[in-house]
C-alpha cells in the first residue's frame, strides 16, 4: 500500500497558494486549485480503497496476529495439525499447511503458516507470516470474486500443474501422467492464495507475494 507523506515545505507551499488566491479573488483561487489538482494527478495512482476497508483489514490482521501468537513455537503448530510441505524458499520460507479439515475462510485460522529458519527460537523456526486459501470464481480482473481482503490491498494468486508427494515435497510444471508416474498427487489448479506478513514486515507490503527479508 502506498503512503503519501507531505513534507513541511509542501504544507507551507500549500498554505501559501491559498493565501495568494484569497488575496487575488475567487477566480484566482479556482485557477490555483485546478493547477494543484492537475499536478497531483501526475504523482502516481492512489490505491482505490475506502477508510472502512482499511479499518476492517487492520482489524482482521490484528485478529490473525492474536490467534497465531501461540504458533511462534513451531511445536505447537505441529500439534495443531500444521505440517511442512515443500522446500525452504528464500522470500517465502517454509510452508506449514493445516492438514485438518478447514471449512471456509477464517482470518483466525490461516490455512498455512510461514516460517524461516532461526536457531535462536524453540524448534529452530521463526513465524514470519500466514497464508489463506480461498475457493472462488475468477473475476474479470483476474482476481477472485468477493475476496475477504480488498483487491487493491491484497493480490491473490494460484498455482497450476503441481505434484505433491507423501514426504511433503512439491514439483511444479508437470503433467498428470508425470506426477502419477512418480507416485505423487497431481493438482491442475490450486485454490486462490494470499500471503500476509504479519510477524515479519515485508518492505514490499504486508500482502506482497514474497518477503525479501525472509531468508
Amino acid at each position: 500500500m502506498k503512503v503519501i507523506r507531505i513534507s513541511g515545505t509542501a504544507l507551507i507551499l500549500f498554505s501559501s497558494a491559498f493565501a495568494v488566491a484569497e488575496e487575488s479573488g475567487g477566480h484566482d483561487m479556482d485557477r490555483h486549485m485546478t493547477t494543484m489538482s492537475a499536478t497531483h494527478e501526475h504523482h502516481g495512482n492512489a490505491v482505490p480503497v475506502t477508510y472502512e476497508e482499511l479499518t476492517r483489514t487492520a482489524q482482521q490482521l490484528e485478529a490473525a496476529r492474536r490467534a497465531t501468537a501461540k504458533y511462534r513455537n513451531v511445536g505447537i503448530a505441529e500439534a495443531d495439525g500444521y505440517h511442512a510441505i515443500g522446500p525452504d524458499v528464500p522470500g517465502m520460507g517454509i510452508h506449514y499447511v493445516q492438514t485438518h479439515s478447514v471449512h471456509g475462510f477464517d482470518v483466525k485460522r490461516p490455512d498455512i503458516l510461514l516460517y524461516e529458519k532461526d536457531a535462536a527460537v524453540p524448534g529452530g523456526y521463526s513465524l514470519v507470516g500466514v497464508s489463506y486459501l480461498l475457493s472462488a470464481e475468477a473475476d474479470t480482473d483476474g482476481q477472485p470474486k468477493n475476496p475477504p481482503f480488498p483487491k487493491s490491498l491484497a493480490p491473490w494468486h494460484r498455482h497450476a500443474d503441481l505434484c505433491l508427494f507423501r514426504d511433503g515435497g512439491v514439483k511444479s510444471d508437470v503433467s498428470d501422467a508425470q506426477c502419477k508416474a512418480e507416485g505423487g498427487r497431481f493438482t491442475a489448479l490450486t485454490q486462490w492464495m494470499v500471503h500476509a506478513w504479519i510477524w515479519k514486515d515485508s518492505p514490499t507490503g504486508v500482502f506482497s507475494p514474497t518477503n525479501p527479508d525472509v531468508r
